[in-house]
């Protein structure tokens, strides 16, 4: 029972390491293209000035974006923790069971 229950846990460590792999490589692939492209609006804008830097209207809105992406990708204000959906389905399985539903 004690070999399953190891072998379970460590598939479900493996499935939420390659889900968080994949976050952060959809995180780092959003940043790499956001430089790139407000790189170029830079030089463009810089080329073509006319009195104004429009470079810096999408340099800061698509900051906004790329910010929350990065709080989602590294948590850094983690309101649960690891378990907190495991233990709440389990919580939610025996009340279900209790009540009948």
């Amino acid at each position: 029972m004690e070999t399953n229950n190891s072998a379970l846990k460590e598939k479900i460590a493996f499935r939420k390491a390659k889900m968080k792999a994949k976050t952060l490589r959809e995180f780092y692939a959003h940043l790499r293209t956001y430089l790139i492209f407000n790189s170029l609006f830079f030089v463009i804008n810089w080329i073509e000035y006319s009195g104004e830097w429009w470079v810096l209207y999408p340099l800061i809105g698509w900051g906004m974006c790329v910010t929350i992406h990065a709080i989602d990708a590294f948590e850094p204000f983690k309101v649960y923790d690891d378990d907190w959906d495991e233990r709440k389905t389990r919580e939610l399985v025996k009340r279900f069971n209790e009540n009948d539903y």
